[in-house]
């Protein structure tokens, strides 16, 4: 039998592309979450960061398995398993191309098996390539309308290209089916914010973290959220020390926590840690919007030491 849970670490991925999307928006967008959201992916518009928040004293592996097919459904008894798998190692690991070609083989050998496409769809979506990515989700949602991890990867997939309201229709269908889609907690918490509905969103982000607390990426999101939306320092430093714990390879985290002493001015050594290594994470498979971001920060550091002394 499959495993079920660790698919939502790719949420990191997506994470990583949507937070760097967000501020590689006003420059470049060029990775992943990284997309590279598991180096990893999304794209969404983020609320800009809070400054002077008052923070606390810093605290300071994940491996993707596919998730079980339902109840009821035949999985292939064929060579298509073991590509299937091969391509799930392949995703866990930031192998997002042959991850690709992996899962291409499974739906050429199985073109009928749903989990085939939405694996394909989740490499496409980790390297931005989100047309494509909707195309295989689409396909596995007509194969199997009641996968509903495909309606939630596609939900990730509409937010991170700005289409809100599909993305909600995906992720609360994604709900209906499976009340413990943790992807589907996390769009919705997006969304919730996005409408301003600070609350409901907090609500979803924190059902999400009760669900799957080994996850990182649902203490991720709720620490950006407690960040960048209600401008609350201690407890989006306390998720994001837990997030790091979980997933301590993962770049954009360190980034994402050096981000938050900077903007409230404090800690400038920890900020600085964490952001060499966000570089020295950044280096392979290399991440070169994670990188760039954090050299800038670097300099910023320097040039505000300089003035101190």
């Amino acid at each position: 039998m499959l495993n079920r849970r660790p698919i939502y670490i790719l949420l990191i991925s997506l994470i990583a592309l949507l937070a760097i999307a967000c501020s590689a928006a006003n420059a470049d967008l060029a990775d992943a979450l990284e997309a590279s959201p598991a180096t990893e992916v999304i794209e969404s518009t983020l609320e800009p960061l809070a400054t002077n928040v008052p923070l606390a004293t810093a605290r300071a592996r994940a491996t993707v398995t596919p998730a079980p097919e339902p109840k009821g459904t035949e999985v292939p008894e064929s060579e298509s398993v073991n590509f299937y798998l091969q391509g799930y190692n392949s995703l866990g690991r930031g192998e997002y191309v042959d991850a690709e070609r992996t899962f291409t083989t499974v739906v050429e050998l199985e073109p009928g098996f749903a989990r085939g496409w939405d694996g394909r769809g989740q490499a496409f979506m980790l390297q931005g390539k989100y047309e494509e990515a909707m195309l295989d989700f689409d396909r596995a949602i007509e194969l199997k309308p009641n996968l509903s991890v495909a309606y939630a990867n596609r939900s990730l997939t509409r937010m991170a290209t700005d289409d809100i309201d599909g993305a909600e229709r995906d992720a609360r269908r994604a709900y209906e089916l499976d009340e413990e889609s943790v992807a589907a907690h996390l769009v919705l918490g997006r969304v919730e914010s996005n409408r301003g509905d600070h609350e409901t969103a907090l609500a979803w982000f924190d059902l999400a973290v009760v669900t799957d607390p080994d996850d990182a990426s649902t203490w991720w999101w709720r620490g950006r959220f407690y960040r960048d939306v209600l401008a609350a320092g201690n407890p989006a430093l306390e998720d994001f020390n837990k997030a790091i714990e979980l997933a301590p390879a993962q770049a954009a985290l360190y980034l994402d926590r050096a981000q938050l002493y900077i903007s409230a001015e404090v800690e400038p050594e920890l900020a600085r840690a964490d952001l060499e290594e966000a570089i020295s994470l950044s280096q392979d498979p290399k991440l070169p919007t994670i990188i760039a971001r954090a050299e800038v920060l670097i300099a910023e550091l320097d040039a505000n030491a300089a003035i101190v002394h």
